[in-house]
């Protein structure tokens, strides 16, 4: 039975009351684009207010319900206020903290609407790292700059455009840079999750000159594959064996029905479908 996986995309660029982002909207666009051939359901939204992102999250929330993988995505201004993460709308208010914070989304409620799921696999990309006019105008310390890193709940894995209390750069192209090395490598067959998010670092590093170096914190269990000929296999593997009866995996259509304990059964170490 194939996985079902379910994204929420989120690209905000029009902040009226600061000088708009240049590429979030592109960064959504295109995420969701690739996530779309990969077999995910992708919600997308551009440019949102603080009730459209609210709308979207509860849209996501019951989307979730029927799926076994579920991801999140961000492109746009994020700011750190007492501690906690929040997600800046296009019509979030920046005049004091207090006003930010209660017009933003907090992330601990997208990290908490996918932990409350029963999706196996949970992922949170976040290019919300920029260098924060809002922050810049409340004239704050440089240790608040960026996002404060977070709590991964179990079989979630968050990754960050650059390091705690650093800023991410917009790009000089259509996508972030962080988005840009992402794109560069989601797609690679075969390439489990936090190998993929190694080779982004990677790239990103060089990209920058050293100057921005993304992370992820995460509490997966098991090896998840976007992308691989593995899964594919796999899964084509399975539905025989289910309908033949045979363990074999040798010869997953020969029909014999051999059993666990047959020396021609072998085990595969890798999950490319989840990390169960």
């Amino acid at each position: 039975m194939n996985k079902r996986h379910t994204a929420l995309v989120i690209g905000n660029a029009a902040y009226p009351e600061v000088s708009p982002l240049t590429n979030s909207r592109n960064d959504a666009d295109d995420i969701a684009a690739i996530l779309a051939k990969r077999d995910f359901t992708v919600i997308k939204k551009t440019d949102s207010t603080h009730k459209e992102m609210d709308v979207a999250l509860k849209e996501f929330r019951t989307a979730l319900k029927d799926s076994d993988v579920g991801l999140f995505f961000f492109a746009g201004h994020g700011m750190q206020i007492d501690g906690e993460n929040y997600l800046a709308a296009v019509d979030a208010d920046a005049d004091s903290e207090i006003d930010a914070k209660h017009s933003s989304q907090p992330l601990n409620r997208a990290i908490e609407t996918m932990e409350k799921s029963a999706t196996a696999t949970k992922i949170i990309i976040l290019d919300a790292c920029r260098d924060n006019p809002f922050e810049r105008a409340w004239r704050r310390s440089a240790s608040l700059r960026g996002l404060a890193p977070v709590y991964a709940p179990k079989g979630t894995i968050i990754a960050y455009a650059t390091s705690p209390g650093q800023i991410a750069s917009d790009g000089n192209g259509r996508n972030g840079a962080y988005t840009a090395a992402l794109l560069k490598h989601i797609d690679t067959p075969d390439c489990s999750l936090e190998s993929m998010f190694k080779r982004v670092r990677n790239t990103l590093s060089a990209a920058t000159n050293g100057k921005q170096i993304s992370w992820e914190h995460t509490s997966l269990a098991g090896e998840f594959f976007l992308t691989s000929v593995w899964a594919r296999a796999l899964t084509s593997i399975r539905i025989r064996r289910w309908a033949t009866g045979c363990l074999c995996w040798t010869n997953p259509s020969c029909g014999t029905g051999s059993s666990r304990g047959s020396k021609r059964t072998i085990g595969i170490a890798k999950t490319p479908l989840s990390p169960s």
